[in-house]
């Protein structure tokens, strides 16, 4: 039998015909190229009339960018109604926060906090008010809105309420669009929404497209279209889930260049007119992140996308040439399209890199004119093609080992085959190299994931009988989604499983669980499903509109930022300021904390809104014995917290209700943990009582108990103190129950369980006096210098950042080669072990990252100073829960604050407080002074 693969990229539609025999190897039979039609479909179809050619045809299989095209190109959306089911919870940051908004104005049509929603457990928030939700579903269908997106907190653990409110919306309209969040992608509720909600506005294009490609396609052919993972969606998929359809370009040429070549793990490198993509195939399938995805305009999803890096290097990348010294700039930008009007080959004025590998003889054959360049100039060029090519072929790699590498697309012509790469075993072009991803296409497979938590006893329990029977019943349901999509029986294999403990959590059991499954697609199987529900479908025209320009995405200028202050000198901050300080306490978090992601997102809803000013004051503001000042912070599970968004009153209302019991207000509040996500939640809370945000925090860094905040160790009331839930319930925890910081630390944590793991605290409320002597001054402008020396050193973002801590670089170029996970009272605990030049580096984390020490047993840093991971490239931190084989990392050390060095502090903070016993070790502190915005800008500003 015969299937055609076709896929649609920006400049070209290439089209293959394979022939499929049980006892033989796939073969191609057939190619063809064209330029892609501004409908789309004109082109498509004519490249599928070539390579048919009469042939009986099993199945087409097409990749295309049509979909993300229409969301660039803000292009046939239908405005969707969005509900959440939350009941009380996830209110601070609302669908569509961080979205550009001319995007948000053609999409959103009606956005919905609902009744519903789980626990991680799988209590239910609030149960169902379906009253509720059919007359918010009847006011959209007034407002000729029929698109729907329904998100529920834990939906993919939980899918009963998702499902539920589906039937409510079929019974109130048979020809809703419906998309359910829980079919869409897994744990991360912002991201999973959002995903959800591009893929609610894409549905009716999808309709109208899919069918009018089924209206012109020869009749009774099944039609699939494939995924960005590299397996397919029948039609009837692809009407319902099109955003799946986003990134599957780069996905075809992968698995397109894995099966022509023959080598199903190494190195695939795509080059077409405007860039190169890097990736690693790993038994023929493409790797892939669902780690910080931006599908487009820089909105996370947690969709599946290849790991792949894209360089601007490409066919068309224009070559500038400097007039005076010879030298040269490649890039970044690019003549596209414009090859065969712009380039020196087809008698145009700009040299392209097309010239370049024409002068050099890399190949011949294209344009119509002799390209003559001196040798100076092209050696520069094939030199920074060979520099840039080599380091990014390392960055992709999982281990040391030499691995090939393959290049498909047209621009490969670029690359030489002949020269050595180091750590590479062998670089080949195979036949038909131009048309990879078609190829790809055409052989994609089935697929089924799955993401829950779920519990896992340790082996040591039952000798890992109860977590193997849990993961069977997991990998048995997969396998039973994958061969309901399609797949042959016997094919179905797991392909991906990952099991991360959930910290925090008293039992330790508690695991996050990712698994997928894949399958061969049975073709025949498919076609008889077809044929048996095939009824004559009417010819759809698709609307032909003007295609837009892509809108390039707009990029706020983050450099050199100054700090507002008013008459009185009080900080006030704005977006800038937030970016700043959130990446700083991504820093400060040390691996742990949490993400700083979406309270940075509530901050500047919160400021675009312009509900509260946030004002930041030093800690002399407050001296008197008669203010009272108090920190803030969120407690629980950061896996939970990218799941159960915040409220937005949960410390709000845990500081009100310590201020009833004490009948004294609170004059400012703080942060009760500088380092990851609670870094900017005492500005938050002080904006919305209205009341200064003091520059402090009680812990310096991220710590994973109560009772490791500066002012517990030096012995502080532990008291009172209060919790309060994402249903505004209170815990007061008084002297009359309290006496020790370890007793309040064990209520709050099983209370804080109790109540799934997120909840809004208050410690104990402390004097003007006495903040001068038990926190930690500046911690804000602490976090503000960190981003600021980030977003200012593009180039040398790293060694910035280490400089504006007073820290130095413990490794600059490491590969994470192993990562291990368990839970032991409560905690995520474990090492990972980094590859440097000679050298292992073993970095053991509870929570948070405690040592760092090389194999050998030479001790580097110990807590309390700062050991925080980043990405080599953008210098984001890394946490210990996302941490995974084959990362590029640097290792950064900063000095502890000398409050946390003390003989005291050492007991509760030191490595010994977790659990090592280091006889030859002593620990140095190595002091630095910590800048306060004031100091290095107020006061210039006043000298002026």
């Amino acid at each position: 039998m015969h299937v055609v693969g076709v896929d649609v990229g920006g400049t070209n539609t290439d089209a293959v015909l394979l022939r499929i025999d049980s006892d033989q190897s796939p073969k191609v039979v057939a190619t063809a190229k064209t330029v892609t039609s501004a409908d789309v479909f004109s082109g498509m179809l004519h490249v599928v009339r070539q390579v048919i050619n009469d042939m009986e045809i099993a199945a087409i299989m097409v990749g295309t960018t049509h979909f993300v095209n229409a969301l660039l190109q803000r292009q046939g959306l239908a405005k969707v109604c969005t509900l959440r089911l939350c009941g009380p919870a996830t209110h601070a940051i609302p669908p569509m926060t961080n979205w550009p908004q001319d995007l948000k104005d053609a999409v959103n049509g009606l956005t919905a906090f609902v009744s519903g929603g789980f626990f991680l457990d799988g209590s239910i928030i609030t149960p169902l008010d379906e009253d509720e939700i059919r007359s918010l579903v009847r006011r959209a269908l007034t407002l000729d809105i029929s698109s729907f997106c329904v998100c529920g907190v834990f939906s993919p653990c939980q899918k009963d309420q998702e499902e539920r409110v589906a039937e409510i919306i079929h019974e109130e309209s048979s020809t809703a669009y419906i998309t359910l969040s829980h079919e869409i992608a897994g744990l991360g509720l912002s991201e999973r929404e959002n995903a959800s909600i591009l893929n609610a506005s894409l549905r009716p294009l999808a309709i109208r497209t899919i069918r009018a490609l089924q209206g012109n396609l020869p009749r009774r052919i099944p039609l699939f279209l494939t995924k960005n993972d590299g397996t397919l969606l029948s039609a009837e998929d692809s009407m319902r889930w099109p955003v799946f359809t986003f990134a599957s370009g780069p996905t075809n040429s992968m698995i397109g260049a894995a099966y022509l070549s023959g080598i199903d793990n190494g190195i695939v490198i795509d080059v077409g007119g405007t860039s190169m993509d890097i990736g690693f195939i790993v038994n023929g399938r493409p790797r892939q992140t669902q780690a910080n995805v931006r599908l487009i305009d820089d909105i996370r999803v947690n969709v599946s996308v290849p790991d792949i890096v894209s360089l601007p290097l490409g066919g068309g990348t224009i070559i500038h040439v400097n007039e005076n010294d010879g030298s040269i700039r490649v890039g970044p930008d690019s003549v596209g399209y414009r090859l065969d009007q712009a380039a020196l080959a087809f008698g145009g004025q700009t040299i392209t890199a097309t010239d370049i590998a024409l002068a050099a003889g890399l190949t011949s054959g294209i344009g119509h004119s002799t390209v003559k360049l001196s040798s100076s100039i092209v050696e520069q060029v094939l030199d920074y093609i060979k520099q840039s090519t080599t380091r990014n072929i390392d960055r992709v790699k999982t281990n040391e080992e030499s691995v090939p590498v393959i290049l498909c697309g047209g621009g490969s012509i670029l690359m030489d085959i002949n020269q050595a790469f180091a750590g590479v075993t062998e670089i080949i072009r195979p036949a038909h190299y131009a048309v990879c991803n078609a190829v790809g296409a055409a052989l994609c497979s089935i697929s089924a994931t799955i993401d829950s938590i779920v519990n896992l006893l340790p082996s040591s329990i039952d000798g890992g009988d109860q977590r193997k029977s849990e993961l069977d019943r997991l990998i048995f349901e997969a396998r039973q989604q994958c061969e309901q999509k399609g797949a042959y029986p016997d094919t179905i294999h797991l392909v991906e499983l990952e099991q991360v403990p959930l910290a925090y959590h008293t039992s330790g059991h508690k695991h996050r669980v990712q698994l997928t499954v894949v399958g061969q697609l049975d073709v025949t199987k498919v076609k008889r499903n077809e044929q048996e529900k095939s009824v004559e479908k009417p010819f759809l025209e698709v609307e032909k509109e003007t295609p837009k320009d892509i809108k390039p995405p707009i990029h706020v200028d983050l450099t050199k930022k100054r700090p507002v202050f008013d008459d009185n000198g009080v900080w006030c901050i704005d977006p800038i300021d937030i970016e700043y300080i959130a990446y700083g306490t991504g820093i400060l978090g040390c691996g742990g904390g949490g993400e700083s992601y979406h309270c940075k997102l509530w901050c500047l809803e919160a400021l675009r809104e312009k509900k509260y000013e946030m004002r930041v004051v030093p800690p002399s503001f407050f001296h008197s014995s008669l203010d009272l000042v108090a920190a803030v912070g969120f407690m629980g599970a950061p896996t939970v917290s990218h799941e159960l968004l915040p409220n937005g009153y949960e410390c709000l209302l845990a500081v009100n209700a310590v201020e009833k019991y004490l009948l004294k207000n609170i004059s400012a509040i703080y942060t009760g943990e500088i380092g990851g996500s609670n870094g900017l939640m005492g500005l938050l809370v002080a904006a919305s009582k209205q009341v200064p945000c003091i520059d402090a925090d009680g812990v310096g860094r991220a710590f994973p108990r109560l009772d490791q905040t500066l002012a517990l160790i030096q012995g502080c009331c532990p008291t009172p103190a209060c919790l309060c839930d994402v249903r505004g319930e209170t815990v007061m925890c008084t002297d009359t129950t309290i006496s020790t910081a370890q007793q309040l630390e064990d209520t709050f944590r099983e209370e804080c369980t109790k109540r799934g793991l997120f909840v809004g605290v208050c410690l104990p409320p402390i004097t003007g006096e006495e903040l001068q002597k038990y926190v930690f001054p500046y911690s804000l402008s602490r976090a503000w210098f960190l981003g600021e020396a980030k977003f200012n050193h593009r180039s040398d973002a790293i060694q910035a950042v280490a400089r504006a801590g007073h820290g130095r670089v413990l490794v600059s170029d490491g590969k994470v080669i192993s990562v291990e996970r368990h839970t032991a009272a409560g905690f995520a605990r474990g090492h990972l072990t980094i590859e440097t030049v000679g050298r292992n580096l073993v970095i053991d984390f509870q929570n948070e990252n405690l040592i760092a020490r090389f194999d050998d047993g030479e001790i580097l840093a110990t807590v309390p100073d700062l050991i925080t991971l980043v990405e080599q490239d953008s210098a984001e931190p890394v946490s210990t829960e996302t941490i995974k084989y084959g990362y590029r990392v640097s290792v950064l050390v900063l000095p502890a604050p000398e409050a946390m060095t003390t003989p005291r502090a050492l007991e509760t903070v030191g490595i010994k407080a977790f659990g090592y016993d280091l006889p030859n070790y002593e620990y140095i502190p190595s002091h630095a002074p910590i800048n306060s915005v004031w100091d290095v800008f107020y006061k210039k500003d006043i000298d002026v």
